[in-house]
């Protein structure tokens, strides 16, 4: 499992095609920036490489449906989209995630919980992946692998 965070529009897209050569015949491109929750039992497991873009925003779409759970069950799908990758060699799971903090923390109490819990779920990725990369301004820097 991968996980490549960094400033938004600073090219983590194109940067994750290029660097993992994928194919759109193959990947199962999952863009959360509308808002909609992540459902297991709604994503394409027919191909190989399944990639979470906006994963920040799919944070952001529970903590604004006030489930009290958000972290437990973030680690859940996290934990569940990492076994259906470990069952087969050739699956590859990558979140894409923005950098939403950056230390400054926000007035209004939506925007505190979103960096916060955005935070802390990103770290629990991080610890979950094999290999982590922060991307900014197109270039990559590997933290983890």
């Amino acid at each position: 499992m991968y996980f490549v965070t960094g400033g938004s529009f600073n090219g983590k897209s194109r940067w994750v095609k290029i660097h993992f050569n994928l194919k759109e015949t193959d990947t199962t491109w999952i863009p959360l920036f509308n808002g909609k929750r992540i459902q297991l039992d709604e994503i394409n497991f027919s191909n190989s490489v399944i990639v979470m873009e906006g994963f920040e925003y799919g944070i952001r779409s529970t903590i604004l449906n006030n489930d009290s759970e958000i972290r437990k069950s973030f680690t859940i799908l996290i934990q569940s989209l990492k076994q259906w990758e470990e069952e087969d060699s050739d699956r590859s799971v990558i979140w894409i995630g923005s950098e939403i903090g950056k230390g400054i923390v926000p007035m209004d109490k939506l925007s505190r919980e979103w960096r916060d819990m955005t935070g802390w779920i990103y770290q629990d990725l991080a610890e979950m992946s094999q290999e982590v990369w922060v991307v900014w301004y197109g270039l990559a820097t590997s933290l983890k692998g």
